[in-house]
């Protein structure tokens, strides 16, 4: 990961994905799926891709769960930054502990010479603080042409979601777990708490803070969450629903 990726996906990620305001009830949290969320944040921080990946559901019902979405919610504001790709949803949820917007980003993608636009991850949050490096329009005319093809992606993806069909679910998201990234120097994980939440989503939801080392001196505390699902008794990680906050 070069260094102006990674402060983009810090400042992202600080931003976003804050399910559920004020004082919410926990839920029992089970040691291995503790060990799984813990050895998942590690990876992540170190861009331990393989270990990332023996670490996600293997059956594609397990690996995207059932929507969140309670219905097609109301796209908005496509817009589109050279690669990166983003739309803000609104609209009622599965989960009433989730809020009721939020945004996809998508990274554009070549695929048998046809770029195309995939799913990268979802976001929940209450209100978008400024700091948030989301695209927050278009610069250029290039950009501003990708945003029918942006809608229209994102619409296709929760369709599918909608419908359960995560065979097209699959094809419509962008794998990142799957692309190698180099080790990044200039942060470490020291510890993470873990508080478990109650869903109406099958699985397990993980609050968390971890304790950063920045630039091997500063300390850093970020919070985020993430999703986990029993498959054959082993607690694996939804890698579209996780975000980790700095």
């Amino acid at each position: 990961m070069s260094g102006k990726t990674g402060i983009i996906i810090i400042a992202l990620a600080a931003a976003l994905s804050q399910p559920g305001a004020g004082k919410q009830p926990t839920a029992p949290l089970p040691a291995p799926a503790a060990k799984v969320a813990k050895t998942f944040l590690r990876a992540f921080t170190e861009n331990d891709r393989d270990t990332i990946a023996s670490l996600l559901p293997q059956k594609r019902s397990n690996l995207y769960g059932p929507s969140p979405f309670a219905g097609m919610p109301k796209l908005v504001k496509p817009r589109a930054d050279t690669r990166t790709g983003a739309i803000d949803f609104e609209g009622k949820m599965s989960d009433r502990n989730l809020p009721s917007k939020g945004t996809i980003i998508l990274r554009l993608v070549e695929e048998d010479g046809v770029r195309a636009w995939r799913a990268r991850q979802l976001y929940w949050y209450e209100e978008l603080p400024p700091e948030a490096q989301v695209p927050d329009s278009s610069p250029t005319a290039e950009d501003r042409a990708q945003e029918p093809a942006i809608r229209e992606a994102a619409t296709e993806f929760i369709d599918a979601w909608l419908e359960a069909d995560y065979e097209r679910m699959d094809r419509l998201t962008f794998h990142w777990w799957e692309v190698p990234r180099d080790q990044p120097k200039w942060v470490r994980l020291k510890g993470v708490d873990l508080t478990a939440r109650p869903t109406q989503l099958d699985g397990l939801r993980i609050d968390f803070t971890a304790d950063l080392r920045v630039a091997r001196i500063l300390p850093k505390d970020v919070s985020g969450n993430l999703w986990l699902v029993e498959e054959n008794g082993i607690w694996r990680v939804r890698p579209l629903m996780f975000s980790f906050e700095f």
